[in-house]
């Protein structure tokens, strides 16, 4: 079947289910003015930094402190470019890159230390208070398990579970720094013995006069994990593709992949089913009450994602597992429409039931629709594309972006990410998709993808975004607000999550009082 063809039941499938490409507002202009808001804000850093923030798309290798990668590689013999940091930062994580290829190229180093539990457990602590440092209340770190398990050294759960260890230190220790951040009375005798030198050093960063955003009166920390499955990989992407490789020999390479996503969702799954990792860990802080009377502990691994190369390797081949995953009440987060047309979005959401979209930029651009290569590889052929007339593009864009808003499935946008991996963007973020999702008043949340390889954090994405893009205080609040709504915070009840979103939404507007940004309705 031609392409052609082949969108047209999806158009009429789409109009099935009540939308329509009336009144059509798609057009290639995503550099429109922002009509809501009449007066260019300037939001100062400290605002920034101490809202309350969820980052639900973070990935640990890329997140990793060049300082512990210059560690971790020198203790385990690893050879790196170099092993001065700003040196090494220059060489293979540079501020810019040429494409998403070049972008992941560094990741080879950084998967080659994260090969022990001690690794692991440091990266994951290291990574998630860096955030709570920058404000970040809530984080959903992502990590592909099978890049880093060594069959008969290192597992799966194992893996997962060190990951779950190093989380938990994390939310303790930034926990401890809120609960320290009003004792002034402490730090003035901090050194009169009565304290020991870790509880020294937290009351020495709070009180040193740098900003920081802790606060007795802010909502508490919590992290989810994610794991992603590889929409393709290679014997030699890790030891344990490798035994994969060899069990499946002779497989259609697209089952290979396919039957991989199922052992990982099959081995979540087994973890969640046993309610604590082999540690012992795993109850979720947001119900510390609940939990001290009662064992059924919680381990947040919260959701499913695939990622990788999108072009010739499409969601489809991974479908089993996310149907898996479905009927298991997993939540599905998947990269799509990163480098690909809005064709890959839509097979996310039918193919993988996808609840958010990583990236998702190219969800408007109805003109590159049949472009890039289909299952195999295969390029499609000029007659194909001519064959889909501009009407038709734009109605299938339409009505999927239609569905997508009244789905309120969100995207999770990162955009200094996308000015390492978009030339096309000229390094000007007024022509990213994300001005007009927002115009669309589609479900948006920023986040930081990798803060090592793209240099950033929370406070920096959320800059980024208000002057790109002139957000209004309404519109910046929905944006954040978006993710802790569209989390997938693991609590035993849902009541738990909306109490603590209750709790996030009263300490964004007592920060907003503090600076002069009352008044501005939700847009």
């Amino acid at each position: 079947m031609n392409l052609s063809s082949s969108l047209a039941p999806i158009v009429d499938k789409l109009k099935e289910l009540g939308v329509t490409a009336e009144e059509s507002n798609i057009s290639e202009d995503t550099t429109a003015t922002n009509e809501t808001t009449t007066t260019k804000i300037t939001y100062p850093y400290e605002f920034l930094l101490r809202i309350p923030k969820a980052d639900l798309h973070i990935h640990l290798d890329g997140s990793i402190r060049v300082s512990t990668l210059i560690d971790l590689a020198k203790e385990q013999n690893i050879s790196l470019p170099s092993y001065d940091e700003e040196e090494l930062k220059q060489m293979v994580f540079p501020p810019t890159y040429t494409s998403l290829v070049d972008y992941l190229a560094g990741f080879g180093y950084i998967t080659k230390v994260l090969s022990s539990k001690q690794a692991l457990e440091r990266v994951a602590y290291e990574v998630a208070l860096d955030a709570y440092d920058t404000g970040v209340r809530y984080i959903e770190v992502r990590f592909a398990p099978q890049l880093h398990a060594i069959p008969g050294k290192l597992s799966i759960e194992e893996i997962i579970c060190s990951v779950n260890l190093g989380l938990e230190r994390a939310v303790k220790d930034a926990d401890e720094l809120d609960k320290l951040s009003g004792e002034e009375e402490m730090y003035n005798n901090r050194y009169n013995g009565e304290y020991n030198k870790d509880t020294v050093d937290k009351l020495e960063m709070l009180f040193s006069g740098k900003v920081h955003p802790y606060n007795a009166a802010a909502p508490p920390h919590h992290y989810g994990i994610i794991c992603c499955a590889m929409r393709f990989f290679l014997p030699d992407t890790s030891p344990y593709y490798q035994a994969f490789w060899e069990v499946h020999t002779g497989e259609d390479q697209h089952r290979v992949f396919g039957l991989a996503s199922v052992a990982l969702v099959t081995a979540i799954n087994n973890l969640r089913e046993k309610g604590k990792c082999c540690h012992g860990c795993g109850s979720s802080s947001i119900e510390k009450e609940e939990t001290v009377h009662n064992n059924d502990y919680i381990l947040p691994i919260v959701a499913i994602d695939v990622a990788g190369a999108e072009s010739g390797y499409p969601a489809s081949d991974h479908k089993e597992a996310f149907d898996l995953a479905h009927s298991s009440f997993l939540n599905k987060t998947v990269h799509a429409g990163e480098a690909y047309g809005p064709e890959s979005i839509y097979s996310a959401i039918t193919d993988l039931h996808a609840e958010r979209i990583g990236h998702g930029c190219n969800v408007f651009k109805w003109n590159i629709i049949g472009e890039g290569e289909g299952r195999g590889g295969r390029s499609k052929s000029n007659k194909e594309k001519e064959e889909i007339s501009d009407d038709i593009k734009r109605a299938y864009v339409e009505n999927l972006t239609r569905y997508l808003g009244g789905m309120r499935t969100c995207f999770e946008v990162c955009l200094s990410s996308n000015l390492q991996t978009m030339p096309e963007l000229n390094g000007d973020l007024r022509g990213h998709s994300a001005r007009k999702m927002i115009q669309e008043e589609l479900a948006v949340t920023f986040c930081t993808d990798n803060t090592l390889v793209s240099h950033t954090d929370m406070v920096k994405e959320l800059t980024l975004a208000a002057e790109a893009f002139e957000l209004s205080p309404g519109q910046l609040r929905n944006c954040v607000y978006n993710g802790f709504k569209r989390s997938f915070m693991a609590t035993k009840r849902y009541r738990a999550k909306r109490d603590y979103n209750r709790k996030v939404i009263s300490y964004y507007k007592k920060v907003e009082s503090e600076f002069g940004f009352t008044g501005y309705n939700t847009e």
